[in-house]
Formats: C-alpha cells, structure tokens, sequence
C-alpha cells in the first residue's frame, strides 16, 4: 500500500485548501447564524468543479481519482462543515445513485445539472419512523397499470427545503423484505409534493434539513432507478460512499479546531504568558494531532482501496466511526482550551463543537457501524455491505 502522494495531488490538495479558506470558510459564520447556505459558497464550488470531482468527464464530471476527492472533501469540512454536508448530499448521496445504476437520460436530465450546480439534490432514506433500521421503510409506491403511486414521508433529509430533485426509497412490494424496496429519482416540483419547513438544529446550520411528504404522486417507469426492488442494496453501497466522505468530515472539522486552538493558546496570556506554554494546553494540541493524524491515515487507506477497485465496507465503517467521534473529542478539547470564550460564538470553536456532534449519528450511527464491524469479523470477513 503506498499512500505517498503525486505531485499532481500535492499541487491539487494545497490550491483546494487555499481556495476554501479564502473563498469558503469566511462565510461560515455567517452561515450558521442565519440558517441558510450561501449561494457565493455554491457557486464558488461549482466553478472549482467540485460537485463533479468523483464523476468521470463524460458526464460533466472531473474524474479525480479517490484520494484527491479526500483531500477536497477534507479541507471543504475545515473550512464550513454545512457547505460540505448540501453539497455532498446534492451530489453525492442524490447523484450517486443516478450515476452508478440510472439510464442514461435520467444521467441527463439529473446528473449533469447535479455536477453543474444548476438544482440541488438529496437522498430520500429516513423517515420519522426508520432511520438505522433503513429496511423498514413504510413509503410505498404502488403499481397502478403502467405507473406507481407513491405515498408516505421522509424525514430529517438533508437539502430536502431547498431540493429540486430526490432519490427517495420506496416499497413496492411488500412481502418481499429489503428485496421490495425500489429506488425512484423524483421531480420534487411535482402535483402531491411537500417539503416541511427547514427544521431548527443543534449544529450544521447553514445546510438546511426538513421532511418531504408524497400523497399520491405519480411516477412512471421512467423514474425507476435501475431495476425494480434493487433498491436497498443501492442505499447501502450508496451510504458506504457516504460514510467515507462522514470521515473526512470529521477529519476536516477537527483540523480547524486544532488550528483555532493553536491560534488562540499563543494570543491568550495567562499569569503573565501566553497559555500555549502550559503543559496542560501542550497536553491537548498534543492528543489532538494524535487522533486527526490517526484518523486521516485510517481515511487514506480506505481511499486507496477505492482508487484500486478493492472491497473497503469494513474498513469504511472502522474510519467512519472513528473520525466522527474523533472530532467531537477534538472539538470538546478546542472549547476547553477557549475556556469561558469557547462558549460563546466570538471564536468559531462553539460552532465546530455543534457541527461535528452530528457525525456519530449520520450516515449511520456509531451503534450500527459497530454492528457492521463486529458482523464482519465475526462472518468471517465477510464484507458487510452483503449483510
């Protein structure tokens, strides 16, 4: 396993990393405070490629190879955590499935515009009742002559206020367990459509999050995703996707309360110097380059084995779980380090804290992934995706 990187990617991940930082991360306080993702961030990405890097160019795409998306991916979590989780929810989570199973005119209705930022996508999982238990989804879209039916809701779905497009998961036949659940890629303009209004969150702020209600919405064949009842197996591959980019989450996040916090430990004085010569904050900096570096090598290895085709669900879950909860300990460790002004939204560290909180529950849980894992090793090795 080499993870040394080319001078293409070294020159690749410092222009990304100084894009998001002049061009993103000032923004993102702005962002949280309001509760709405800013259009100069989306635009900006949009112009850098970035909704396109994990897409070949015949579709509009970039066609950058797997450790350069991390890299990408790592410095746009540092720089605005909310601006990283719409856009990957838009073209990732909803394009993704399109791109690896849709025909080729739903890749040009939908796709394309994904990649060029012209609408805004999201993936239609979780309901109020299913979220870890994906299986036991109750949105039903039933057969009626050539067309399906489609009711029921989804809930705490990413971009859902201000989606044009969603890949929504639905049960078509319903003796049939997991294997009756189609994917359906659905106009979101369409007559039976509703979106809740954006929901009020802890963190992540400027990525809004709501619900999408469907009462007797009309869907062709047409807007079958791949094959009919193939859907649940498209969540999962499309949700390992999504936890490797929840690692780099959760790396990018931790980097910038690290960074914070070095900048702040050398500004503060205390008993007459500046904190940064006290052991006691020596001692947090030091923990936390252990786990950001620990994280972003467990990052790396999965991004490896995806650059050269090999099975990596395991080991996605094992980066996932780790980078997650790994920031929340960094981001506890920042707001200490600020004391009293850590609790306050003077310094970006409050907004850090709240933002990584949501990585041990999204793209699932800390609890699941541990089931993944522990299933794994316990099968034999058998890769979890297949469980």
């Amino acid at each position: 396993m080499d993870l040394s990187l080319t001078k293409e990617q070294e020159q690749f991940a410092q222009t990304f990393e100084k894009f998001c930082q002049e061009q993103i991360a000032p923004r993102a306080q702005d962002m949280d405070r309001s509760g709405e993702l800013s259009q100069d961030n989306w635009r900006a990405l949009v112009e850098m490629g970035f909704l396109g890097l994990h897409y070949p160019e015949s579709v509009g795409g970039v066609g950058a190879d797997w450790v350069m998306c991390a890299m990408a991916e790592e410095s746009l979590a540092k720089a605005c955590a909310s601006t990283f989780l719409s856009a990957g929810a838009s073209s990732g989570l909803c394009g993704g499935p399109i791109f690896h199973f849709g025909s080729d005119a739903q890749k040009k209705r939908w796709l394309t515009p994904l990649i060029q930022g012209d609408i805004v996508g999201c993936f239609g999982l979780t309901e109020p009742g299913a979220g870890t238990d994906a299986a036991s989804i109750q949105t039903r879209a039933k057969k009626a002559g050539d067309k399906f039916v489609l009711n029921g809701e989804k809930a705490l779905i990413t971009n859902a206020p201000i989606a044009d497009v969603a890949c929504v998961m639905a049960v078509t036949d319903p003796d049939a367990g997991p294997g009756g659940v189609t994917c359906f890629v659905v106009d979101l303009s369409k007559k039976g459509v509703t979106k809740t209004a954006a929901y009020r969150k802890m963190g992540l702020r400027g990525s809004p999050t709501g619900g999408l209600v469907f009462e007797d919405v009309e869907l062709s064949a047409d807007d079958v995703v791949g094959t009919e009842g193939a859907g649940f197996m498209q969540a999962m591959m499309t949700l390992e996707s999504g936890r490797i980019g929840m690692s780099h989450f959760g790396i990018g996040i931790a980097e910038a309360a690290m960074e914070a916090s070095m900048r702040y430990a050398m500004e503060r004085e205390a008993f007459g110097k500046p904190i940064a010569k006290k052991q006691a904050v020596h001692f947090k900096i030091a923990d936390m380059k252990i786990e950001i570096d620990a994280a972003r090598l467990m990052a790396r290895r999965v991004a490896w084995l995806k650059a050269t085709d090999q099975p990596c669900s395991d080991l996605a879950s094992v980066s996932k779980l780790y980078a997650t909860e790994m920031a929340v300990r960094v981001t506890d460790l920042a707001v200490q380090i600020h004391g009293g002004w850590g609790y306050t939204d003077d310094y970006i560290v409050d907004r850090l804290y709240r933002d990584a909180r949501l990585g041990p529950i999204g793209e699932g849980t800390s609890e699941i992934q541990r089931e993944l894992i522990a299933r794994a090793l316990l099968d034999g090795g058998q890769d979890v995706a297949s469980t």
